[in-house]
């Protein structure tokens, strides 16, 4: 098998139904599985699970992301892994387009899509065959922790993801890290494109119980990996770069990969 998608969700069941049925729409061929890792949501989630013929793990207690998508990797047949957030939707031919870009970059470790965050106020379809026409040779580095294709062989040679974060929040970066300890870098490509409604679940998480998970594993990530805070002139700098960055993106092609 080519591809597994592994989805985990907690509830948000309006934007599961989005995010499966855009995905059966745009896959480009049948060599692909879905398996959603379903941390004990209370809406009508695992209802509608029940009736799609997916891959699907019902955990009794929300046992956090890391934990989550480990259970999806083990499970997963496909030589690539997509590990993707509920609340997104996805463009035609994905699946081939991410994989294609994949397999010409040297030593690469997450490949993330192009995206458009927030409300959806615009033409998808259009949008996004606008956007890959100008943007499907454009790459910088870095990756979005919403949509990350990875390699089955990356996973044993870094390991599966790091199950010390709670609930969510540092964990992909954690692993992109280590993956850049071993020499494997990672980019967001212009060769598909996505639109992210914006960390939902998370979002309602933190309006039930706090952000004090969030806070707790930033401390940890910055304590792993000697992480200091830049001060206030690098921070400008950086910031002045990356305006710099999407202004040339959107002068020389009219879009930047990440809006």
């Amino acid at each position: 098998m080519k591809a597994s998608i592994i989805i985990p969700v907690h509830n948000c069941v309006e934007y599961t139904k989005k995010c499966i049925e855009s995905i059966r729409q745009n896959a480009n061929s049948d060599d692909y599985e879905i398996i959603v890792i379903n941390n004990a949501s209370n809406d009508e989630t695992e209802g509608y699970l029940k009736s799609l013929g997916v891959i699907v793990i019902n955990n009794k207690e929300n046992v956090g992301v890391a934990k989550a998508w480990n259970q999806g990797i083990r499970t997963a047949k496909g030589e690539f892994l997509f590990i993707i957030n509920n609340d997104i939707i996805v463009c035609k031919n994905f699946i081939e387009n991410m994989i294609n870009f994949y397999e010409k970059e040297k030593n690469i470790g997450i490949a993330s899509p192009g995206t458009k965050e927030g409300e959806l106020n615009y033409d998808f379809e259009i949008y996004s065959e606008n956007f890959i026409k100008k943007m499907k040779n454009v790459k910088e580095k870095g990756f979005c922790g919403w949509f990350m294709v990875i390699k089955r062989d990356r996973f044993e040679k870094v390991g599966l993801f790091s199950e010390e974060y709670n609930i969510g929040i540092g964990e992909d970066t954690d692993f992109y890290f280590r993956l850049k300890k071993l020499g494997y870098e990672s980019y967001i490509t212009g060769a598909a494109f996505i639109h992210h409604f914006g960390s939902k679940t998370i979002k309602e998480i933190k309006n039930k119980i706090g952000d004090y998970f969030e806070k707790e594993n930033i401390k940890k990530l910055k304590e792993k990996w000697d992480i200091s805070e830049k001060n206030y002139i690098i921070r400008k700098l950086i910031n002045l770069k990356k305006f710099i960055k999407n202004l040339y993106f959107k002068i020389f092609y009219g879009y930047t990969l990440i809006s």
